[in-house]
């Protein structure tokens, strides 16, 4: 097996195909072969067909048109539809169904030439009852959810790329436990074409990857923006605002230790970092979250609770069941206080580049039967803005930590690019375990 190949970024693998230095047959033969050694513990893939990802690599190499993503490896959370592998939304109400058609992201990636490696497990209908992926750097830990097949994949070097989604803090969360950088995209800026819904206004596309460059490479394979070498007129942010928030007490000492030590780093490097308070106007956010997410959600899944109540889980049951018992009233007012919130947020980001603050409240808990808690992402998923995690530090028991930038609404290229620079500062590197 050439370690080398598996941890390398996925632009350096399109470039080096592009260049005649790689083949995409010889890439994927060893990620293929990091799957077979690793997959049977960390359980990340739900179903891959290794003859047909060879195939597909083999035909990339006798291609002459070079996509910018040529070669590349990608992992599909199983909530996106794929033509040629089973989709099942993490249920067995879904289980060997095979969709007409790829989702128009997975669709877009593969047009850059980027090649799909596999499903990788989710959380039933992306909520919160965990499949039975690992943390590869604990495997008696969780990797977060729902996209903890995608995170787990990307961070123990079976997959280049993760496509993953977020409705509550289902990329944000997975990739701050798994030690990988993740890019959750201002909502409705990316096609959900053949992407299973939960909540339709919090829904959202996001990406996982070992390198900065990577998420800004497969965003522009998704929205034509620019790439990272192209990225012109581009000044480093100046002004960070550091947002401890409402829940800050709820995290866990080493965590907060170590995001103030990113801060002070930064601060050091030059930025100017300054202290935000929490207005008002955020205080309630998480709660209006936890409305509309549960009354949008009982009325994408109630198919299912409806006709096949016996498979779904008591915690998919009970999110169904509130948000039938949420009045229309209680969930206007939420989306009324997301409006105001998401006004004052657009006005502080005229003032600050981009927002730093907590991804999660710890590190990675021990065992498999919970995701962990979605508290620092609720209100950045409400107000629908882009958002990056940045893996920094290690806690106690060398399990990854990690922060996350906020970007403006529809800002996510300037967002990345701030996030590139910041970890350029912080010299930001992610570790394959065993590697």
């Amino acid at each position: 097996m050439s370690i080398d190949l598996c941890s390398m970024s996925a632009a350096k693998i399109a470039n080096c195909i592009s260049m005649g230095e790689l083949t995409a047959e010889a890439v994927m033969v060893s990620y293929l072969d990091r799957i077979n050694a690793r997959d049977s513990v960390v359980k990340s893939f739900i179903d891959f067909d290794a003859d047909r990802a060879l195939s597909l690599a083999r035909a990339s190499d006798q291609q002459a048109n070079h996509g910018i993503l040529r070669g590349v490896p990608f992992a599909v959370k199983d909530i996106f539809d794929t033509v040629d592998l089973p989709t099942s939304w993490g249920s067995p109400i879904y289980a060997g169904v095979r969709p007409p058609r790829n989702a128009s992201c997975v669709e877009l990636l593969i047009r850059a030439g980027a090649i799909p490696i596999g499903k990788t497990v989710t959380t039933e209908f992306a909520y919160f009852s965990p499949g039975v992926t690992r943390n590869p750097h604990n495997l008696e830990h969780t990797p977060g959810g729902s996209s903890s097949g995608s995170a787990a994949a990307v961070a123990d070097g079976m997959a280049a790329l993760g496509l993953g989604s977020q409705t509550a803090a289902s990329l944000t969360r997975p990739a701050a436990y798994c030690g990988v950088f993740g890019y959750k995209a201002s909502q409705g800026s990316i096609d959900l074409q053949g992407v299973m819904g939960l909540a339709a206004s919090l829904d959202s596309l996001g990406l996982m990857a070992r390198d900065i460059d990577d998420l800004i490479l497969a965003r522009a394979a998704l929205c034509g923006t620019a790439l990272p070498h192209e990225i012109t007129g581009y000044s480093p942010p100046q002004k960070l605002a550091f947002f401890r928030g409402p829940h800050w007490q709820e995290a866990d000492h080493s965590t907060q230790i170590n995001c103030v030590a990113a801060v002070d780093a930064l601060a050091s490097s030059g930025l100017c970092v300054t202290d935000l308070e929490c207005p008002p106007e955020l205080y309630p956010l998480s709660e209006c979250h936890k409305t509309v997410m549960a009354f949008e959600a009982a009325r994408a899944r109630y198919f299912e609770f409806r006709n096949h109540p016996k498979l779904l889980s008591d915690a998919f049951y009970s999110l169904i069941e509130a948000g039938l018992s949420t009045s229309r009233a209680d969930y206007d007012a939420a989306l009324a206080a997301r409006d105001a919130a998401e006004s004052v947020l657009a006005n502080l980001l005229l003032t600050y580049d981009a927002i730093i603050t907590l991804a999660a409240p710890s590190s990675a808990p021990a065992g498999i039967d919970s995701t962990g808690d979605p508290l620092f992402s609720r209100m950045w998923t409400l107000m629908r803005v882009p958002t990056v995690t940045l893996p920094f530090g290690r806690d106690a028991n060398n399990l990854p930590l990690a922060f996350q930038l906020v970007g403006g609404f529809g800002a996510d290229e300037r967002l990345l690019a701030n996030s590139r620079y910041i970890a350029e500062q912080l010299q930001i590197t992610c570790t394959i375990p065993g590697l």
